[in-house]
């Protein structure tokens, strides 16, 4: 009977464990090699506002700068798992040497994201 309690409850957290990771929007374009490095790492945080969704354009290279490095993936990475928002690659990404994400969050919430931009 010890048995089957103790794998009733270990199932029990892997399944919690799932749910609550497949909440987060995290998301990937493109793939990383073993020689690709990381180029740009920004943080993007927002409060809620009441009755609003907040959205943030977040561009690579800044202006007047230059990306030497074509880039071979793009991370956005979603911190507040339940509430969060979703990105969208807008301009450029993968084999390009720029890049614009739409960050957009839902109604009544902020935003957490880390942006991260690897390339060869």
């Amino acid at each position: 009977m010890k048995t089957c309690t103790a794998i009733a409850l270990i199932s029990f957290a892997v399944v919690a464990a799932l749910v609550a990771t497949s909440m987060a929007t995290n998301s990937t374009w493109g793939t990383r090699g073993y020689y690709d490095r990381l180029i740009y790492r920004t943080q993007v945080v927002r409060k809620s506002e009441l009755w609003r969704k907040i959205s943030v354009d977040v561009d690579f290279p800044v202006k007047q700068a230059y990306n030497p490095y074509p880039i071979t993936q793009v991370v956005a990475i979603d911190h507040k798992r339940k509430d969060g928002g979703y990105a969208v690659l807008t301009k450029g990404g993968p084999g390009y040497r720029n890049v614009t994400l739409h960050i957009k969050s839902e109604r009544n919430h902020g935003l957490n994201y880390t942006v991260e931009i690897y390339g060869r």
